[in-house]
């Protein structure tokens, strides 16, 4: 700022200063006129002198701050001091007065600060959030056909989210892991070598209407874009690539929704790209304030996949899919309906929530080994907050053919289709934003020999 223009607001705000001393100083002697000779009035009157140095003082942290506004720097403190020195030379205020305003104005930006809304730093700054996470991990693996392993493991994730204008949304995130779609795990190896940090996801949202939300990019989070209660067909670490539409429309005791999405699964430069689309309409309805019952029925639709060899950047498909002269026999167009019926306090209260769910899939491409289900129990508190826990098992069985082998949850038998098998898990909420959790698996072959035991205990802590 020009210092000129810096002394004349200075100027301006002695001027505003001294015009409130003024005014303060001639209602004091309206208000007292003709009562000094009465004792009680004198009382009053220290009283008036209180209450007319406290609203003086308010007035002049609130002129001081918005002066501060104009300055594009952050040294305030300087600047604060500076100025109510200024004022006490004046016979504007006492030095009990200013160090009651230094003390004041100083916590007031404090706390502008601290809520990102001090207005001199610049807009994107203001509008842009950044969270992430850490996780710790102890994993034990016991394959059927090899030996036990033991594993440290590890996921960093780290995200912002800006907002560009009234509808418009930009975020990206970066994690750790390699350029497998279904993991951001780091595994504890190669004698302290440092790992890959990269690009978890990228893209832009648009909330068009009330009614209609558009992503497109990397687009973050797989359950976001669709209703899925499980991690039957889609793990929850992928990302998608593409775009997105989402439609909503609340009632008063049900919601009504449609998503839609056109997801680009490949790059072929010398023949035709795979790509997928998934329509599915829904409905929530609510039973009063208790519970509430969700169904939704996806359609998907596979262009250019069979004959083709897809990859999630670790697995290829086709890898436990039925393959012809080494790419995919079949199509995989699958009709999917997925259920969730929740319970707020159920059983006299006894527990806080209960949710039962599940997840249907089948392809009508190949005439066996086609169908998928899952069926699953959540019980505890909702979120998983301080003092708070959770419990889920679930139970899924999937067939060779009913889905692409790269997307299912890549904990159950290593993300395989022709599997079957149970799991349980436990959250517990020790401290703000930290959890500690174990999960459990057991899953089997559907046909022929394998089992496979997996064990893991984490520590989540969020920021």
């Amino acid at each position: 700022m020009h210092p000129d223009i810096k002394k004349r607001g200075f100027l301006l705000l002695l001027r505003k200063i001294k015009i409130n001393q003024k005014l303060t100083e001639n209602l004091y002697t309206v208000n007292i006129g003709s009562v000094e000779k009465n004792e009680d009035e004198n009382k009053n009157k220290n009283e008036n002198e209180k209450g007319g140095g406290k609203m003086k003082r308010k007035e002049i942290v609130c002129l001081i701050f918005v002066w501060l506004l104009l300055i594009p720097s952050l040294s305030y403190s300087g600047e604060i001091d500076i100025l109510v020195e200024k004022l006490v030379d004046k016979g504007i205020l006492s030095l009990g007065e200013a160090r009651a305003i230094l003390i004041e104005t100083k916590e007031e930006i404090r706390k502008n600060l601290a809520k990102g809304k001090l207005e001199i730093l610049p807009k994107w700054i203001q509008n842009t959030k950044i969270k992430g996470d850490l996780r710790l991990r102890y994993q034990w693996e016991d394959k059927h056909d090899a030996p036990d392993r033991h594993r440290g493991r590890y996921r960093f994730r780290l995200g912002l989210e800006t907002k560009v204008n009234r509808t418009i949304k930009m975020s990206a995130g970066l994690a750790t892991g390699g350029d497998d779609a279904r993991s951001t795990n780091q595994t504890m190896c190669d004698g302290f070598s440092t790992p890959d940090i990269r690009l978890d996801y990228a893209y832009v949202e648009w909330m068009a209407t009330s009614w209609l939300v558009l992503k497109a990019g990397k687009i973050k989070s797989i359950k976001k874009l669709i209703f899925r209660p499980s991690d039957l067909l889609w793990d929850s670490d992928i990302n998608p690539e593409g775009i997105s539409c989402l439609l909503s429309k609340k009632r008063n005791n049900y919601d009504l929704f449609m998503n839609v999405g056109f997801w680009i699964l490949d790059e072929e430069k010398e023949a035709v790209d795979p790509y997928m689309w998934i329509v599915q309409p829904g409905i929530e309805y609510k039973f009063g304030k208790n519970a509430h019952l969700k169904l939704a029925l996806a359609g998907y639709s596979f262009d250019n996949v069979k004959g083709a060899t897809l990859t999630n950047g670790k697995n290829n498909s086709g890898k436990y899919n039925t393959l012809e002269g080494g790419v995919l026999k079949y199509n995989y167009n699958s009709i999917s309906p997925s259920i969730e019926i929740g319970f707020k306090k159920p059983f006299g209260g006894l527990i806080p929530y209960l949710t039962v769910f599940g997840d249907y899939v089948n392809n009508p491409d190949p005439s066996e080994n086609n169908n998928g289900y899952l069926f699953g129990i959540k019980f505890g508190d909702k979120k998983v907050k301080r003092g708070k826990w959770q419990v889920k098992y679930m139970y899924r069985y999937l067939e060779k053919d009913a889905w692409i082998d790269i997307f299912p949850d890549s904990d159950a038998y290593s993300g395989h289709t022709d599997v079957k098998g149970h799991e349980f898990a436990f959250t517990y909420g020790v401290g703000k934003n930290v959890t500690l959790g174990i999960d459990y698996y057991y899953m089997e072959r559907i046909k022929g020999i394998g089992r496979k035991h997996l064990l893991q205990l984490d520590w989540k802590i969020k920021f």
